[in-house]
This record gives structure tokens, sequence and C-alpha cells, in this order.
């Protein structure tokens, strides 16, 4: 098994325990009020909408993101997934709105995120088990971003399994404050996975066969990372994208922190370019058509294409009109972001 480098941890602030707890969102602070729209905003909002034309795919994050009214956190009390196999090494298991994803390698199981606490051994394990995978196997857990539930399951899987979890210096951080308050909860404590590897851009993690490359996106958190993987659809490889910290509402978001979470898909997007990205799969799949995706799964005949391929122009094209409508919240707030 290859070796992931672990790097100093910088501290963090007392806010970052919160954050972590309960599972709010990055650039929290002093938030202007919801205003309404003004030619630069509705000038993004077009241009997205000019994106998605017709498409029914791309009409979802429009719909989700440009109107303000559609906009929604994930609910927790969401039905659970059934558990599902979506390509020839890569399942799906946990909440239909906080999914968990096994990537099956030569040397064991790579899990993306790890779900709720209090379902780890009631909805996980169990998924997992239905799909044939043991959950002895699951050799790492990648986290998308540093929030309860997405890490709330991982220290069942270090306990029973000796799994490995890894997330950013910055989000370890957000989990394990320098400072922490004295009235923290002690449950959402137990819970936190100890510190095994910190993961950084430019560091592919290794497991047998596969690579999974992590994309530094702060925005949702300080440390949040997006992952490209490839994926076996009939024995062809392809190449699959997971944004790990979208935001979905701006509400509690402050302007610096929405550009920087634009800049954060802007970045992104130059690697998902290059590795040529045709996968999009999500861990609040709140926004992106999955369950239509689900459905046509079932359905398929061998010579369909998978649901879950979308190519690299429109998934470039998706996370371009989440950019273009979050820039349209940032104009509403008459702030300039060229």
């Amino acid at each position: 098994m290859s070796k992931t480098i672990i790097f100093p941890i910088v501290p963090c602030s007392m806010l970052c325990m919160a954050l972590a707890i309960f599972g709010q969102g990055g650039g929290r602070g002093a938030v202007p009020a919801l205003k309404p729209d003004n030619p630069q905003s509705l000038a993004h909002i077009d241009a997205a909408k000019k994106m998605a034309g017709n498409d029914a795919f791309l009409a979802k994050p429009y719909n989700f993101f440009c109107i303000p009214a559609n906009t929604r956190a994930n609910n927790a009390n969401a039905p659970e997934l059934e558990p599902v196999k979506l390509f020839d090494n890569v399942y799906a298991v946990g909440n239909s709105e906080t999914t968990v994803y096994a990537i099956t390698t030569s040397d064991g199981i790579l899990l993306i995120d790890s779900g709720y606490t209090d379902r780890v051994e009631t909805v996980v394990v169990p998924g997992l088990q239905k799909l044939g995978l043991e959950p002895a196997k699951v050799k790492y857990i990648l986290l998308g971003h540093g929030h309860a539930d997405h890490f709330g399951g991982s220290k069942y899987f270090q306990d029973h399994y000796g799994t490995k979890v890894g997330t950013t210096a910055a989000d370890w951080d957000l989990m394990y404050p320098a400072n922490p308050p004295a009235n923290q909860n002690a449950n959402a404590n137990q819970a936190r996975p100890k510190k095994d590897l910190v993961l950084r851009e430019g560091q592919p993690v290794k497991l047998g066969n596969v690579t999974v490359t992590p994309v530094a996106i702060p925005g949702h958190t300080p440390g949040s990372l997006a992952f490209i993987f490839p994926v076996k659809d009939k024995g062809k490889t392809r190449i699959a994208g997971l944004f790990g910290g979208t935001i979905l509402t701006v509400d509690r978001i402050t302007t610096d922190g929405l550009k920087q979470y634009t800049q954060s898909i802007a970045h992104y997007l130059e690697t998902a370019k290059k590795m040529r990205v045709e996968v999009e799969l999500q861990n609040h799949a709140i926004f992106d058509g999955m369950p239509e995706k689900l459905a046509k799964l079932k359905t398929i005949k061998a010579s369909d294409p998978n649901p879950f391929i979308v190519g690299t122009d429109r998934y470039v094209k998706m996370w371009s009109i989440v950019s273009e409508c979050i820039q349209a919240e940032i104009s509403r707030r008459g702030t300039s972001t060229n």
C-alpha cells in the first residue's frame, strides 16, 4: 500500500470547533441581508442561463443556485439511500442527501466521506455488506470536508477495522482547534476520528490500482477538497470528479467567503479540464439530478450509456453555472467580482 505524507497542522480558532460539530459552512461572520437583483447580478444569471440552455442536467444547478428561493441545506432526515453499484468499482451508500462513496481497488476499499455518527452501524456498514463489500477491507476514508455529517462514521471504522482517515491540515484544525471551548459537546468529541493522514493538493492518494487526486477548494470550510479518480464502466476507464465542499446556501457566508469559493471553483475546473473529468458525483446530491440518474441506472440496457457520465464539457458547464449563480449573489451585495 502506498504511503501518504503527513504535514504539520496549523491552529484554528475556537469557532472551528463549533462549525465542525454542527456542520456549518465556512466564511461565516456578518453577512449582508439578501438584496434584490441589479444589472451586474442579472448579467451573471443570464450567463448561467445561457450555459444551461435546454439541457435538463444543467438546468438542475441553474434552478437550484440561481433562483434564491430554491436553495436549501441538505436534510439530515432525508430518506436513506438504497445501496447501489454505480460503476464496476464505485458504489454509493448512506443518506440520499449526504452520500458515502466506496471505491474498490486491488488493495482494499477507499471511502469518500463516512456519513453520520449515529448511522454508521445501521446504514453505512450494512449498506456496504448488502453490496458485497467487506467493511474490514476499508483502508482509507478521505473527507470532502471536516463537518460532522461527513466525518461522523470515521471513528467507528478506525476503531473496528483500522481504517486510516485523511483530510487537510486546515480541516483537521476545524475538528481539533488549538483552544476548544470548555463546553464543547462530549459526544461530538468521541465521534471525531483521530488524526491519521493529512492530505494536500499535489500529493495523490494511492491504494492498489487506484489513484485519487485531491484538489484544494476552500470556501465551505478552510480545507475542503475535491477528488478526481478513475472509475471502470463496463471495463472502460472513465474519470470522475467529486466536489466535496459545496456551499448549498449563501445566507450565512460572507462576501469574502463567497469570493474565495468562486476562485476555488475556477481552480478546480482547471484541473478537471486537464484530467478530462466526465463523471459527476456529489456528496450532497440535491442539485445534480441524482434521483433521476439512479432511476435510469435501474433500467438501462447493456448498450446504454451510464447516466452518471455527463461528459467533460457538461461537467465544466455545471460548475461554471454554480459559479455564475454565486457571483450573482456577490453582485447583489454590491461587491465587484472582477
